[in-house]
């Protein structure tokens, strides 16, 4: 048992934690009852950390693909250029910093936490708002 719990808990990758929870599970109709709770609780554990991580992960990648992406692509208004690197949409400021939607947004802009120079509407392109893509604090 202690030894199926050290495998699950040093597991480093799906493929090490599939393993591991196919032993756990394998061992489980042998198990005490008590057993059972605590192969349970950690299994879940160790799952939502690596979901957790798998996410971090996923959204560095994001990031960097997207700066790539806009690296030497600006926007030019009123004669002031503005790299596509630093300025997202609301929808991907949502997903960049795990925002549920950009009724956040709004809200934060409505209540001044996102500082006016921070958001740019850009009327050529049917009132597109940009926003800084820097962290804010609701």
């Amino acid at each position: 048992m202690e030894n199926l719990i050290k495998k699950l808990l040093e597991a480093n990758s799906v493929e090490l934690y599939g393993a591991a929870s196919q032993a756990c599970i394998a061992y489980f109709p042998k198990a005490s009852d008590e057993e059972q709770q605590l192969l349970r609780k950690i299994m879940i554990q160790k799952a939502d950390e690596m979901m957790s991580q798998a996410m971090e992960t996923r959204q560095k990648a994001a990031e960097l693909i997207a700066e790539y992406e806009n690296k030497d692509i600006n926007i030019e208004i009123d004669g002031k250029k503005y790299p596509l690197s630093e300025w997202v949409t609301m929808k991907e400021y949502c997903r960049r910093f795990g925002l549920k939607n950009t009724m956040i947004i709004n809200n934060w802009i409505t209540r001044e936490i996102i500082p006016k120079e921070n958001i740019l509407n850009i009327t050529q392109l049917n009132n597109l708002r940009l926003i800084k893509a820097v962290p804010y604090k609701g």
